[in-house]
C-alpha cells in the first residue's frame, strides 16, 4: 500500500482537475449528449419557475392582505405599505425559485453524470462499457437519484449540528465553523464526484478512503475547486460536466498512483 504524501504542489495539481474535464469535454465533442440534456432541463425549470414566482406573486400577497382601499392619509399609508410587501414578495419569490432550483440541480443532473463518467473512464482507459442507452438511463434513475439524496442528507446531518454548536462560543465558533464548513465541504465534493468511479469499482467506504488518504491534498485541491464554482447560482451548471470528467481522471491517476507504488 502507498504511503500517505503530503507534498504541497498536489493541492495546486488537485485545483487543475476540473481544467482537465474541460479538455476531455472538448476532445470528445460527443460527450455532449451526456452534459447538454441537464443543462437544458435545469435551465428550463429555472425559468419556468422565475415566471410562476413573478406570475403569481401578486396573488399570494393578496392572499395574506387585500389591496387597500379608500381615500385619506391612513389608506395612502397602508397602499405604500401594501406596495412594499408586493415588491418584497417578488424578490423572496423570485429567490427561492433559484434556490429550488440549485438544490435539484444535482438531482436532475444525476443519472446523466454516472452515464457520463462512464463514458470519460472508457476513453481514458480504452477499456469498454455497456452500450450507453436512454432505456438503462432510465432504469438506472432510481439508484441514482437515491445515491445523490443520501449524499445530500449526510451533508445536511453534519453541517447541521456543526452551525448550532457554533453558537455556544459567539464570534470564535462562528469562524471555527467557517474553517470546518470549508473544509469539510471541499472534502465532500472531492468525494461527491469521485463517487461515479468508486462505484462502479465496488469500492467501499473504507476503501475510497485508503485511497484518498495516500494524495489527501489533491482530493482536497480538487473538493476546493468544485465547491468554490457549484455554489455559484448557474455557474454551476456548466461546471458540474467539468467536475464529472475531472474528477473521473482525479479517480483513474490516484488508482495509477497506487498500482504504481505498490
Amino acid at each position: 500500500m502507498a504511503g500517505l504524501r503530503l507534498h504541497p504542489s498536489d493541492f495546486f495539481r488537485g485545483l487543475m482537475y476540473p481544467l482537465r474535464g474541460l479538455a476531455i469535454l472538448r476532445r470528445h465533442r460527443g460527450l455532449a449528449r451526456f452534459w447538454l440534456p441537464p443543462i437544458v432541463l435545469t435551465f428550463a425549470a429555472l425559468v419556468a419557475s422565475v415566471v410562476f414566482a413573478v406570475r403569481y406573486h401578486d396573488e399570494a400577497v393578496e392572499l395574506v392582505w387585500a389591496t387597500p382601499t379608500g381615500s385619506g392619509f391612513a389608506p395612502m399609508v397602508l397602499s405604500a405599505l401594501h406596495f412594499v410587501l408586493r415588491s418584497l414578495s417578488l424578490v423572496v419569490g423570485v429567490g427561492l425559485a433559484m434556490l429550488a432550483c440549485v438544490a435539484v440541480a444535482n438531482l436532475i443532473a444525476a443519472p446523466f453524470n454516472d452515464a457520463l463518467s462512464e463514458a470519460v473512464e472508457e476513453i481514458e482507459t480504452g477499456n469498454k462499457s455497456t452500450a450507453f442507452s436512454f432505456a438503462r438511463l432510465l432504469r438506472e434513475l432510481g439508484r441514482t437519484l437515491g445515491l445523490e439524496l443520501t449524499k445530500l442528507l449526510v451533508y445536511v446531518a453534519v453541517m447541521g449540528p456543526a452551525l448550532l454548536a457554533s453558537w455556544l462560543l459567539p464570534g470564535v465558533g462562528q469562524a471555527l465553523y467557517l474553517l470546518f464548513a470549508l473544509l469539510f465541504t471541499s472534502l465532500y465534493m472531492a468525494l461527491d464526484y469521485l463517487d461515479w468511479p468508486a462505484s462502479r469499482r465496488g469500492y467501499t467506504l473504507r476503501a475510497r478512503a485508503s485511497l484518498l488518504r495516500e494524495r489527501p491534498l489533491m482530493t482536497l485541491g480538487f473538493g476546493f475547486a468544485v465547491a468554490g464554482c457549484l455554489f455559484v447560482p448557474l455557474l454551476n451548471l456548466f461546471f458540474m460536466p467539468l467536475a464529472v470528467a475531472g474528477g473521473t481522471r482525479l479517480f483513474l491517476d490516484l488508482v495509477a498512483y497506487r498500482e504504481h507504488s505498490a
